[in-house]
């Protein structure tokens, strides 16, 4: 369990080595952000004896026309929160910490893609079985990966990326970016030796949103170093 819950929560570290934004050439951004869709999801942790130990709730707010995207998790408690806004064009992410706080942290990161050979792809396997999942249907996958071990939900019926969906917001993407299966993953059970379990779930998808992140003024922390994409 602890490698899952180190894996999910690995977004809510702030960036490391800030320096004022006037020294650290290409990171750049954008004084807002709208966005007028978004995707739910619920993420629930399990101890051994499945009791139910914290939920944590996730929004993805994406553009009908544009590629920028949002990410919003909260695992509830005053200043418990993130946001991380990924800024394609810029090819910077901002992330706010404890957006609920009088001070929020801000900070600002470049990023790159990875090249072919340092993408991370899970293997799945098919299962027989099909669930309606969000009201999509959806194929389940099991995989396992080191000592971590669960099972995917994919339909085929959504066209949007998985960076909108429950595998980045449950920030599975830093151990794992890609899948050996196309499709938009609905869910993703994450299961380790001990017996802990992590259950990442859809609850919506393509509602209408009126969401802005406004970074008029802030006090920026900008990070020296570029990492990868999946990193956030």
């Amino acid at each position: 369990m602890k490698k899952i819950f180190i894996a999910i929560f690995i977004s809510i570290m702030p960036l490391m080595h800030m320096e004022a934004q006037t020294k650290v050439a290409g990171v750049k951004w954008e004084e807002s952000y709208s966005f007028d869709k978004c995707n739910t999801f619920r993420i629930d942790f399990y101890s051994k004896n499945n009791e139910l130990m914290r939920t944590a709730d996730c929004v993805t707010y994406f553009q009908s026309k544009g590629k920028d995207f949002a990410t919003f998790i909260d695992y509830h408690g005053k200043g418990n929160n993130m946001i991380t806004v990924f800024d394609l064009k810029n090819e910077v992410t901002i992330q706010v910490i404890g957006k609920d706080v009088p001070n929020p942290m801000y900070n600002a990161g470049k990023f790159k893609y990875p090249s072919p050979e340092e993408t991370k792809r899970l293997e799945l396997k098919p299962v027989e079985e099909v669930r309606i999942i969000a009201g999509y249907k959806c194929q389940r996958y099991d995989y396992t990966y080191k000592k971590i071990f669960g099972s995917v939900w994919i339909t085929q019926d959504v066209t949007l990326p998985n960076d909108y969906g429950i595998f980045r917001a449950a920030k599975m993407t830093a151990l794992h970016n890609t899948l050996s299966v196309d499709g938009f993953v609905i869910e993703m059970t994450t299961e380790d030796s001990k017996g802990g379990k992590t259950v990442m779930t859809t609850l919506s998808i393509g509602q209408d949103a009126n969401y802005t992140v406004n970074f008029k003024n802030v006090d920026m922390g900008v990070a020296i170093n570029t990492l990868s994409y999946y990193a956030f």
